[in-house]
């Protein structure tokens, strides 16, 4: 039976074993599906008003057929995507069920025929841990998930999902010991794995008890994106200029091509006399702040300094410091290349005992994997 199961809808999500009766639905929140829909239906009322005012002006010296009826029925069209997309929403979820020995999957399509799936806990190969990223324009948060794993990616089971990366690492633990399987994570060399009694370990840990990840570089010389600099107690890395990608360029020629549209239609309608100029304009500051959001992010690098036993990760943009970060050694428990499916980027994230602090996604892959690996040699003393 050929059915294509999503992974899951829900962005808060929570399988608890400790009732009676262990079920868990997975869908879309209901309220935010209802904002969402509310807002399309307004996009829809304000895309159909612009519709029939400009056809009852009758009056082409005062409006713009590009400007005006253009500008209308984008609205409607993006309204009418939203509606459709929320309404579905409503409707689709999967439900879960476990006795004990089997989970039950019953997956209820927006609309057609339920399907029901039933797997032996012994068939899963361990608890998964993975992030998903979340993109609404030129932003993005991180969803964290957890699960168990299973080949057949239909028969996963989702036990936690959240974008909060509290303690993320310890409900990850807590579920591989409940299960007795081991943990699993998605890495730029496919899923490794690593024993639940080791999860908690530090990288430093693990090499003194044989049990070193396995790394192919991280010694010199070092990418020319790069800048390594040894000095005697620590070595410092940062980049050497703005990596250009092309989702880069192609957001940038986006939003410069939405202001140049946006401006021109407010001028033009500012010289025509009409009151629509000013929404013209108000739209163009909305884009012009969305550009010097998009700005700052491109001028915001990551500067690292490596020490005897400590790591300093400082964020800096457009010379000043906006966050930074001292994580001890011995607190690392893993360094991962991550990997972006929404915008085909790889970024680099140290996982400590708490947090999921990401370094950077701004250097082609190959660089960012040399990176990594040399923290790590530097992490196990290697």
């Amino acid at each position: 039976m050929l059915v294509h199961i999503p992974d899951h809808f829900s962005s808060s999500f929570k399988f608890d074993f400790t009732k009676k009766k262990c079920v868990a639905v997975d869908r879309a929140s209901l309220l935010k599906t209802i904002l969402i829909l509310l807002c399309g239906i307004g996009l829809l009322l304000l895309g159909i008003f612009e519709m029939i005012t400009f056809i009852k002006s009758g009056n082409s010296t005062q409006t713009s057929y590009i400007v005006v009826e253009f500008f209308a029925f984008v609205i409607i069209l993006l309204a009418s995507g939203i509606i459709v997309n929320s309404t579905l929403s409503l409707f689709r979820h999967k439900k879960f069920y476990f006795d004990g020995k089997e989970f039950t999957i019953i997956y209820a399509p927006s609309f057609g025929i339920k399907h029901k799936l039933t797997e032996d806990i012994n068939e899963y190969r361990g608890v998964r841990l993975r992030v998903l990223f979340t993109q609404c324009g030129i932003l993005n948060k991180n969803r964290y998930i957890i699960d168990l794993y299973h080949p057949d990616n239909s028969k996963v089971i989702p036990l936690y999902i959240s974008s909060n990366k509290k303690n993320i690492r310890k409900i990850w633990l807590n579920y591989a010991k409940m299960f007795k399987l081991p943990t699993l994570s998605i890495s730029e060399r496919g899923l490794s794995q690593r024993d639940y009694e080791n999860l908690d370990k530090s990288l430093s840990e693990l090499a003194k008890q044989g049990d070193a990840p396995f790394v192919a570089s991280g010694k010199f010389p070092a990418p020319k994106s790069l800048t390594v600099v040894e000095n005697i107690k620590s070595t410092s890395l940062y980049p050497n200029k703005i990596y250009w990608d092309s989702l880069n360029i192609l957001v940038l020629s986006v939003i410069l091509s939405a202001i140049f549209i946006l401006a021109v239609g407010g001028f033009y309608l500012s010289h025509v006399g009409t009151i629509l100029s000013t929404k013209y304009w108000l739209c163009t500051g909305v884009v012009l702040i969305s550009l010097l959001y998009f700005l700052q992010q491109i001028f915001t690098h990551t500067y690292l300094d490596v020490k005897e036993k400590s790591i300093l990760i400082k964020h800096v943009s457009l010379g000043r410091t906006v966050k930074e970060f001292n994580v001890n050694f011995d607190s690392i428990k893993n360094v991962e290349l991550t990997y972006n499916p929404t915008t085909g980027r790889y970024g680099i994230a140290i996982i400590t005992t708490n947090d999921v602090i990401n370094i950077t996604n701004k250097l082609p892959a190959n660089d960012q994997l040399w990176l990594k690996d040399y923290i790590v040699r530097k992490l196990i003393g290697n």
